[in-house]
Protein backbone atom coordinates (compact mmCIF):
# COMPACT_ATOMS: atom_id res chain seq x y z
CA UNK A 1 0.00 0.00 0.00
CA UNK A 2 2.74 2.11 0.53
CA UNK A 3 4.38 1.72 -2.86
CA UNK A 4 1.27 2.49 -4.90
CA UNK A 5 0.93 6.37 -4.02
CA UNK A 6 4.75 6.55 -5.30
CA UNK A 7 4.46 4.77 -8.78
CA UNK A 8 0.88 6.39 -9.50
CA UNK A 9 3.12 9.54 -9.02
CA UNK A 10 6.51 8.15 -11.22
CA UNK A 11 4.28 6.86 -13.70
CA UNK A 12 2.27 10.82 -13.66
CA UNK A 13 5.70 12.25 -14.07
CA UNK A 14 7.18 9.65 -16.46
CA UNK A 15 3.75 11.19 -18.56
CA UNK A 16 4.56 14.31 -18.67
CA UNK A 17 7.97 13.82 -19.31
CA UNK A 18 7.25 11.70 -22.63
CA UNK A 19 4.42 14.78 -23.70
CA UNK A 20 7.03 17.59 -23.05
CA UNK A 21 9.57 15.43 -25.66
CA UNK A 22 6.99 14.46 -27.99
CA UNK A 23 6.23 18.58 -28.28
CA UNK A 24 9.43 20.57 -27.37
CA UNK A 25 11.60 19.18 -29.74
CA UNK A 26 9.60 19.98 -32.73
CA UNK A 27 8.96 23.34 -31.71
CA UNK A 28 12.72 23.81 -31.34
CA UNK A 29 13.59 22.79 -34.42
CA UNK A 30 11.26 25.58 -36.09
CA UNK A 31 12.31 28.22 -33.49
CA UNK A 32 16.22 27.17 -35.42
CA UNK A 33 14.68 28.11 -38.20
CA UNK A 34 13.46 31.48 -37.35
CA UNK A 35 16.17 32.99 -34.48
CA UNK A 36 20.12 31.68 -34.21
CA UNK A 37 19.56 29.43 -31.51
CA UNK A 38 21.74 26.21 -32.74
CA UNK A 39 25.01 27.18 -31.15
CA UNK A 40 22.78 26.98 -27.12
CA UNK A 41 21.76 23.93 -28.23
CA UNK A 42 24.97 22.92 -29.41
CA UNK A 43 26.29 23.69 -26.06
CA UNK A 44 23.92 21.50 -24.10
CA UNK A 45 24.20 18.65 -26.17
CA UNK A 46 28.05 18.49 -25.36
CA UNK A 47 27.34 19.48 -22.10
CA UNK A 48 25.25 16.26 -21.68
CA UNK A 49 28.20 14.13 -23.57
CA UNK A 50 30.75 15.50 -21.59
CA UNK A 51 27.92 14.41 -18.54
CA UNK A 52 28.16 11.01 -19.71
CA UNK A 53 31.25 10.68 -20.32
CA UNK A 54 32.41 12.24 -17.13
CA UNK A 55 35.08 10.04 -15.36
CA UNK A 56 36.72 9.54 -19.01
CA UNK A 57 36.36 13.50 -19.81
CA UNK A 58 38.24 14.28 -16.53
CA UNK A 59 40.74 12.44 -16.93
CA UNK A 60 42.09 14.19 -20.01
CA UNK A 61 41.20 17.52 -18.61
CA UNK A 62 43.61 16.07 -15.56
CA UNK A 63 46.13 15.35 -17.95
CA UNK A 64 45.77 18.40 -20.74
CA UNK A 65 45.40 22.07 -19.76
CA UNK A 66 44.00 22.78 -22.60
CA UNK A 67 41.35 20.32 -22.60
CA UNK A 68 40.04 22.09 -18.97
CA UNK A 69 40.21 25.33 -20.34
CA UNK A 70 38.05 24.40 -23.48
CA UNK A 71 35.58 22.34 -21.49
CA UNK A 72 35.30 23.68 -18.17
CA UNK A 73 31.63 24.87 -18.48
CA UNK A 74 31.04 21.56 -19.64
CA UNK A 75 32.95 19.78 -16.22
CA UNK A 76 30.89 22.16 -14.43
CA UNK A 77 27.92 20.76 -15.62
CA UNK A 78 28.78 17.91 -14.99
CA UNK A 79 29.95 18.13 -11.48
CA UNK A 80 27.00 19.67 -10.41
CA UNK A 81 24.51 17.00 -11.21
CA UNK A 82 27.14 14.45 -9.85
CA UNK A 83 26.51 16.46 -6.44
CA UNK A 84 22.83 17.65 -6.96
CA UNK A 85 20.27 15.47 -8.76
CA UNK A 86 17.23 17.68 -10.84
CA UNK A 87 14.84 18.79 -9.40
CA UNK A 88 11.00 18.14 -9.78
CA UNK A 89 9.93 17.58 -13.74
CA UNK A 90 6.96 20.82 -12.73
CA UNK A 91 10.00 22.68 -11.30
CA UNK A 92 11.97 23.41 -14.49
CA UNK A 93 8.94 23.06 -16.66
CA UNK A 94 7.48 26.32 -14.80
CA UNK A 95 11.43 27.43 -14.42
CA UNK A 96 10.80 30.65 -16.61
CA UNK A 97 7.73 32.04 -14.49
CA UNK A 98 9.89 31.71 -11.08
CA UNK A 99 12.09 34.27 -12.19
CA UNK A 100 13.76 35.81 -9.54
CA UNK A 101 13.59 33.76 -7.52
CA UNK A 102 16.65 31.45 -9.00
CA UNK A 103 18.98 34.58 -9.04
CA UNK A 104 18.55 35.58 -5.31
CA UNK A 105 18.91 31.69 -4.39
CA UNK A 106 22.81 30.26 -4.16
CA UNK A 107 22.00 26.57 -5.39
CA UNK A 108 19.03 27.76 -8.16
CA UNK A 109 21.33 30.32 -9.92
CA UNK A 110 24.42 28.27 -9.88
CA UNK A 111 22.08 26.23 -11.70
CA UNK A 112 20.96 28.92 -13.74
CA UNK A 113 24.70 30.01 -14.86
CA UNK A 114 25.41 26.35 -15.58
CA UNK A 115 23.24 27.11 -19.00
CA UNK A 116 23.53 30.79 -19.41
CA UNK A 117 26.12 31.51 -17.23
CA UNK A 118 29.39 33.51 -19.77
CA UNK A 119 33.16 33.40 -19.30
CA UNK A 120 35.18 36.15 -20.55
CA UNK A 121 35.63 33.67 -23.53
CA UNK A 122 32.88 33.34 -24.36
CA UNK A 123 31.31 36.55 -23.98
CA UNK A 124 34.60 37.57 -26.34
CA UNK A 125 33.25 35.06 -28.89
CA UNK A 126 29.71 36.32 -28.14
CA UNK A 127 30.42 40.07 -29.18
CA UNK A 128 32.86 39.08 -32.37
CA UNK A 129 30.01 36.98 -33.76
CA UNK A 130 27.65 39.93 -33.25
CA UNK A 131 30.33 42.39 -34.58
CA UNK A 132 30.51 39.70 -37.79
CA UNK A 133 26.75 39.87 -38.03
CA UNK A 134 26.49 43.58 -38.50
CA UNK A 135 28.61 43.88 -40.31
CA UNK A 136 27.86 41.64 -42.89
CA UNK A 137 24.07 42.15 -43.01
CA UNK A 138 23.00 45.96 -41.92
CA UNK A 139 25.34 48.33 -43.98
CA UNK A 140 25.35 50.39 -45.68
CA UNK A 141 21.76 50.96 -45.17
CA UNK A 142 21.31 50.13 -41.88
CA UNK A 143 23.44 51.08 -38.36
CA UNK A 144 23.70 50.22 -34.94
CA UNK A 145 20.34 51.77 -33.93
CA UNK A 146 18.70 48.69 -36.04
CA UNK A 147 20.90 46.35 -35.15
CA UNK A 148 21.40 46.51 -31.27
CA UNK A 149 16.73 45.74 -31.03
CA UNK A 150 17.96 43.11 -33.40
CA UNK A 151 20.46 41.52 -31.13
CA UNK A 152 19.09 41.66 -28.13
CA UNK A 153 15.83 40.51 -29.00
CA UNK A 154 17.44 37.07 -30.34
CA UNK A 155 19.74 36.83 -26.94
CA UNK A 156 15.86 37.11 -25.53
CA UNK A 157 15.01 34.63 -27.55
CA UNK A 158 17.45 32.32 -26.91
CA UNK A 159 17.32 32.77 -23.38
CA UNK A 160 13.70 31.48 -23.56
CA UNK A 161 14.14 28.65 -25.29
CA UNK A 162 17.26 27.02 -23.21
CA UNK A 163 15.08 27.89 -19.75
CA UNK A 164 12.15 27.16 -21.45
CA UNK A 165 12.80 23.86 -23.17
CA UNK A 166 16.07 23.05 -23.16
CA UNK A 167 16.22 22.75 -19.19
CA UNK A 168 13.67 19.75 -18.81
CA UNK A 169 14.80 18.34 -21.52
CA UNK A 170 18.26 18.08 -20.07
CA UNK A 171 17.24 17.50 -16.46
CA UNK A 172 14.65 14.84 -17.51
CA UNK A 173 17.99 13.25 -19.22
CA UNK A 174 20.31 13.28 -16.28
CA UNK A 175 16.89 12.39 -13.88
CA UNK A 176 17.12 8.78 -15.53
CA UNK A 177 20.47 8.61 -15.46
CA UNK A 178 20.61 8.66 -12.01
CA UNK A 179 18.13 6.57 -11.74
CA UNK A 180 19.68 4.32 -14.04
CA UNK A 181 16.19 3.65 -15.57
CA UNK A 182 17.73 3.22 -19.02
CA UNK A 183 14.17 2.09 -20.35
CA UNK A 184 12.69 5.04 -19.82
CA UNK A 185 15.60 7.08 -20.93
CA UNK A 186 15.79 5.69 -24.15
CA UNK A 187 11.65 5.69 -24.40
CA UNK A 188 12.19 9.73 -23.74
CA UNK A 189 15.04 9.99 -26.24
CA UNK A 190 13.01 8.16 -29.00
CA UNK A 191 10.09 10.14 -28.77
CA UNK A 192 12.37 13.33 -28.94
CA UNK A 193 14.33 11.72 -31.74
CA UNK A 194 10.47 11.03 -33.54
CA UNK A 195 9.43 15.11 -32.78
CA UNK A 196 12.67 16.20 -34.49
CA UNK A 197 12.39 14.10 -37.30
CA UNK A 198 8.53 15.60 -37.78
CA UNK A 199 9.68 18.74 -37.87
CA UNK A 200 12.61 18.60 -39.93
CA UNK A 201 9.83 16.99 -42.45
CA UNK A 202 7.16 19.50 -42.30
CA UNK A 203 10.30 22.17 -42.77
CA UNK A 204 11.50 20.25 -45.49
CA UNK A 205 8.11 19.47 -47.22
CA UNK A 206 7.30 23.60 -47.27
CA UNK A 207 7.05 24.98 -50.27
CA UNK A 208 9.03 28.30 -49.55
CA UNK A 209 11.93 27.97 -47.54
CA UNK A 210 11.29 29.63 -44.15
CA UNK A 211 13.00 33.07 -43.53
CA UNK A 212 14.10 34.26 -40.16
CA UNK A 213 12.86 36.78 -38.17
CA UNK A 214 15.96 38.70 -38.68
CA UNK A 215 15.99 38.60 -42.63
CA UNK A 216 12.79 39.24 -42.66
CA UNK A 217 12.57 42.46 -40.09
CA UNK A 218 15.97 43.78 -42.07
CA UNK A 219 13.99 43.75 -45.43
CA UNK A 220 11.32 45.69 -44.23
CA UNK A 221 13.58 48.52 -42.45
CA UNK A 222 16.00 48.25 -45.79
CA UNK A 223 13.07 48.97 -47.75
CA UNK A 224 11.83 52.10 -46.00
CA UNK A 225 14.91 53.69 -45.39
CA UNK A 226 15.99 53.36 -48.73
CA UNK A 227 12.77 53.49 -50.63
CA UNK A 228 13.95 54.55 -54.15
CA UNK A 229 16.87 52.07 -54.35
CA UNK A 230 14.35 49.26 -53.26
CA UNK A 231 12.10 50.12 -56.36
CA UNK A 232 15.31 50.12 -58.52
CA UNK A 233 16.20 46.40 -57.45
CA UNK A 234 12.53 45.07 -57.59
CA UNK A 235 12.05 46.63 -60.71
CA UNK A 236 15.72 44.86 -61.99
CA UNK A 237 14.60 41.18 -60.38
CA UNK A 238 11.17 41.88 -62.24
CA UNK A 239 13.32 42.43 -65.53
CA UNK A 240 15.13 39.05 -65.07
CA UNK A 241 12.27 37.28 -64.13
CA UNK A 242 10.65 38.23 -67.43
CA UNK A 243 13.95 37.40 -69.35
CA UNK A 244 13.71 33.78 -68.25
CA UNK A 245 10.51 32.96 -68.07
CA UNK A 246 9.65 32.56 -72.33
CA UNK A 247 12.05 29.58 -71.76
CA UNK A 248 10.49 28.25 -68.66
CA UNK A 249 6.87 28.09 -68.77
CA UNK A 250 7.09 24.67 -66.73
CA UNK A 251 8.26 27.33 -63.82
CA UNK A 252 4.92 28.74 -63.71
CA UNK A 253 2.53 26.83 -61.24
CA UNK A 254 -1.62 26.46 -61.77
CA UNK A 255 -1.89 28.97 -58.90
CA UNK A 256 0.55 31.50 -60.26
CA UNK A 257 3.83 30.81 -57.97
CA UNK A 258 6.84 31.54 -60.05
CA UNK A 259 9.96 28.72 -59.23
CA UNK A 260 13.13 27.61 -60.48
CA UNK A 261 15.18 29.29 -62.44
CA UNK A 262 12.77 32.18 -62.99
CA UNK A 263 12.85 32.90 -59.47
CA UNK A 264 16.34 32.45 -58.98
CA UNK A 265 16.73 35.08 -61.46
CA UNK A 266 14.74 37.20 -59.63
CA UNK A 267 17.04 36.53 -56.44
CA UNK A 268 20.10 37.41 -58.33
CA UNK A 269 19.00 40.53 -59.52
CA UNK A 270 18.05 41.57 -56.08
CA UNK A 271 20.77 40.27 -54.36
CA UNK A 272 22.91 42.14 -56.49
CA UNK A 273 21.36 45.62 -56.99
CA UNK A 274 20.36 46.27 -53.30
CA UNK A 275 19.38 43.49 -50.44
CA UNK A 276 21.48 41.01 -49.24
CA UNK A 277 21.06 37.51 -50.48
CA UNK A 278 19.28 35.99 -47.26
CA UNK A 279 16.89 39.16 -47.87
CA UNK A 280 16.40 38.65 -51.85
CA UNK A 281 15.58 35.10 -50.64
CA UNK A 282 12.78 36.22 -48.88
CA UNK A 283 10.78 37.38 -51.94
CA UNK A 284 8.87 35.64 -54.35
CA UNK A 285 7.25 35.84 -57.88
CA UNK A 286 3.49 35.62 -58.97
CA UNK A 287 2.42 35.46 -62.07
CA UNK A 288 -0.92 35.81 -63.20
CA UNK A 289 -3.24 37.01 -66.84
CA UNK A 290 -5.13 40.17 -66.71
CA UNK A 291 -7.05 39.51 -70.20
CA UNK A 292 -4.23 39.26 -73.02
CA UNK A 293 -1.98 40.62 -70.71
CA UNK A 294 0.70 38.40 -68.66
CA UNK A 295 1.55 40.50 -65.21
CA UNK A 296 4.48 39.27 -62.82
CA UNK A 297 4.46 40.42 -59.14
CA UNK A 298 7.69 40.14 -56.92
CA UNK A 299 6.29 40.57 -53.64
CA UNK A 300 7.75 40.13 -50.17
CA UNK A 301 5.12 38.58 -47.23
CA UNK A 302 1.80 39.14 -49.10
CA UNK A 303 0.27 37.75 -45.61
CA UNK A 304 -2.99 38.45 -44.58
CA UNK A 305 -2.44 40.64 -42.06
CA UNK A 306 0.69 42.68 -42.85
CA UNK A 307 0.86 45.07 -45.94
CA UNK A 308 3.15 43.59 -48.52
CA UNK A 309 6.32 45.27 -50.20
CA UNK A 310 5.57 44.52 -54.15
CA UNK A 311 5.82 45.94 -57.26
CA UNK A 312 3.90 44.23 -61.23
CA UNK A 313 5.00 44.65 -64.40
CA UNK A 314 3.57 43.75 -67.25
CA UNK A 315 5.05 41.73 -70.57
CA UNK A 316 5.72 45.14 -72.36
CA UNK A 317 7.99 46.33 -69.41
CA UNK A 318 5.16 48.71 -68.14
CA UNK A 319 5.46 48.95 -63.77
CA UNK A 320 1.83 48.48 -61.77
CA UNK A 321 1.95 50.28 -58.83
CA UNK A 322 -1.64 51.10 -57.73
CA UNK A 323 -3.01 47.24 -56.22
CA UNK A 324 -7.05 47.64 -58.09
CA UNK A 325 -5.02 47.56 -61.64
CA UNK A 326 -4.08 43.78 -60.18
CA UNK A 327 -6.55 40.90 -60.57
CA UNK A 328 -9.24 40.98 -57.63
CA UNK A 329 -8.01 38.77 -54.66
CA UNK A 330 -4.39 38.88 -55.96
CA UNK A 331 -2.54 39.46 -52.68
CA UNK A 332 -4.78 36.72 -50.88
CA UNK A 333 -3.83 34.45 -53.98
CA UNK A 334 -0.03 34.90 -53.24
CA UNK A 335 -0.50 34.43 -49.47
CA UNK A 336 -1.92 30.67 -50.47
CA UNK A 337 0.39 30.09 -52.99
CA UNK A 338 3.27 30.55 -50.57
CA UNK A 339 1.75 28.49 -47.83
Amino acid sequence: MDERPSNLVAAADFGLRLAFFAIAPFLIVFVAELFPVTGAIAQIVLALVVFFAGEAVRRLAARSRLAASVLSSQLAFEAYYRAHPPRPFLYYVFYPFLFPYWLTRSEPRREFLLYKGYTLASFGLLLVMSGYQYVRSFPPELGVRQFLPLALGTFAVETVVVLAFLMPIVTSVVHFHHLRANKRLAALLLVGLVSIGFAAYRIESRRDPMVSFATRTRVRMRSQVAPAAAVKAQQAALHAAWRALPHEKSDVDSDGKVEKSVLDAAHGALGTSFYKSDEANAFDLWYTRKGKTGVMVVYFEARQKNAPIWMAMDQSGALIHDQTKLPRGAFNAMWRATQ
